[in-house]
């Protein structure tokens, strides 16, 4: 069973559609949780302002960069950096530091879904398409000058894989689950890096760019829990400091 696509759309292609829809739904689900969360709307929509901006940039640049200054195009990776680019800037222009850690956390949860969204706009573009394939629901090119091609369906089965893991991380947030958060990004990354294996992209590397980028996120992942694990500790030592302190003066003075 083939999937057929002619990439021939005139002058609205659905990859630009559903580009602009990703940022439509994915900033409203991100701002609702925001608000759910107790972050103010003047910071909410300060973010709506900024992040496609800066998502669009670092998209545009990682694509210059890794071309060799060749081609302009939209990195998901870069797009990624962007959004969280996006909320810290938020965050500074409304020197609210205390919700950053809060939107970030929701923006992480709003990305699975964004790209899920925008994996629809590169199947019918055909952009970003997979490996040679003539098996089951290979999908079958034909662009504007006639050139055809048969290749594996990795956008549509990111599409699939982003959708569940978005759903996933807002079904275990609903049920205030610790590891929402964690199981989010840990399935966004892992299910990027295998799936960067299937793209066409990826022949002659034994690892892409995106897959470098996405060990990268990890390992600052775990960089920076295990600073914020440390400062709690060491803030949860203060605290017990300063309590055995009043005490043993509180003792004292009962005692004289």
């Amino acid at each position: 069973m083939k999937l057929n696509i002619n990439t021939d759309y005139g002058a609205i292609s659905p990859y630009s559609i559903m580009i602009t829809l990703a940022f439509i739904v994915g900033l409203y689900v991100q701002c609702r949780l925001n608000f759910n969360r107790g972050i103010s709307r003047k910071t909410s929509f300060k973010l709506i302002m900024i992040s496609p901006a800066a998502s669009i940039i670092c998209a545009l640049l990682l694509t210059y960069y890794s071309s060799g200054g060749q081609y302009i195009g939209l990195s998901s990776m870069g797009g990624l950096v962007g959004m969280y680019i996006g909320v810290l800037l938020s965050s500074v222009v409304h020197r609210n530091y205390g919700e950053t850690r809060v939107m970030i956390e929701n923006c992480t949860f709003t990305l699975p879904l964004m790209y899920s969204i925008s994996k629809i706009g590169c199947l019918f573009a055909g952009c970003c398409h997979g490996i040679e394939y003539n098996g089951f629901l290979s999908l079958h090119y034909i662009n504007v000058k006639g050139e055809e091609m048969t290749v594996f369906p990795v956008q549509l089965i990111e599409t699939i894989v982003f959708f569940i893991i978005f759903v996933v991380g807002i079904v275990l947030y609903k049920m205030h689950s610790r590891k929402s958060l964690y199981m989010t990004f840990g399935l966004s990354v892992s299910a990027k890096f295998m799936l960067d294996f299937f793209r066409e992209s990826h022949n002659g590397k034994v690892l892409s760019l995106n897959q470098i980028l996405c060990i990268v996120l990890i390992a600052a992942a775990i960089g920076i829990y295990w600073i914020y694990k440390r400062c709690q500790y060491k803030r949860y030592c203060l605290t017990e400091k300063l309590y055995n302190k009043k005490k043993n003066t509180e003792v004292t003075a009962m005692l004289k």
